[in-house]
């Protein structure tokens, strides 16, 4: 059984991947503010692609991961794993884990699907027609690139067998845990200078500018909670 010190210390960032997910995402959306003459709505349905696609794919990898969760109450926890195969091509999957990732699941899309409706309406056309062959390229890079982090995570050399569900789903939880550090040291602050800016200089009429101002801080402090600054706990963790 894979004790709780090794369990958190394997579930830190330690590879290039962890770092470059936020910087390829935030490389794209300032291209697109500076050539393509992306809004406010490219920006978000971006972030939200990003965080669906982050959460989908970690939360389902952990139906993978063959060690016991330190902590959770249960027998299943403390017998030994049953594993099923039901795709050759992948790894076997543990029941006992199902539970966990269905709930998880769930909650992630709770978060996520109450902005899909809005984003349509305030852009006033479908998401299909929102997405330009720029806005493409970018949603294709981050689904590779979250592919590849994944494959090297909980795939490559059977490392899912090493892993614990609760691994795979912290980082899945991620990007949800990483909005109220943005909101308190970048959009707060960024709105505040832009605000007295407008007061002192007159109004700032390029918008380009004033959307680089949230997105490059941003994805600096989204690279900085990489490092292991940011803790996720699941909800039977204390």
């Amino acid at each position: 059984m894979t004790n709780g010190t090794a369990e958190t210390a394997s579930s830190k960032p330690n590879a290039l991947e962890d770092y470059s997910a936020p910087i390829i995402t935030h490389v794209f959306l300032a291209v697109g503010i500076l050539f393509f003459n992306w809004s406010v709505i490219e920006i978000l349905f971006l972030y939200l692609v990003e965080v669906a696609v982050i959460h989908v794919l970690f939360v389902t990898v952990a139906l993978f991961a063959a060690q016991p969760i330190d902590g959770h109450d249960g027998d299943k926890w403390t017998d030994e794993p049953v594993p099923t195969t039901l795709v050759p091509m992948l790894p076997p999957v543990y029941r006992r884990n199902s539970g966990l990732v269905g709930r998880y699941m769930f909650l992630g899309l709770m978060y996520i699907l109450p902005f899909v409706y809005p984003l349509t309406q305030v852009a006033d056309r479908s998401l299909s027609s929102l997405v330009s062959p720029a806005l493409g390229l970018a949603v294709l890079a981050i689904i590779i690139s979250q592919l590849a982090r994944v494959w090297r995570q909980f795939i490559v050399d059977q490392a899912y067998q090493k892993r614990s569900p609760a691994e795979a789903i912290r980082i899945g939880l991620r990007p949800l845990h990483e909005l109220i550090p943005i909101v308190l040291f970048v959009f707060a602050p960024v709105t505040f200078i832009i605000v007295v800016a407008a007061f002192a200089v007159g109004d700032i009429e390029s918008r380009t500018l004033l959307l680089l101002a949230y997105v490059i801080p941003i994805g600096a402090v989204r690279v900085w909670l990489q490092n292991a600054n940011l803790s996720v706990r699941l909800q039977y963790e204390k």
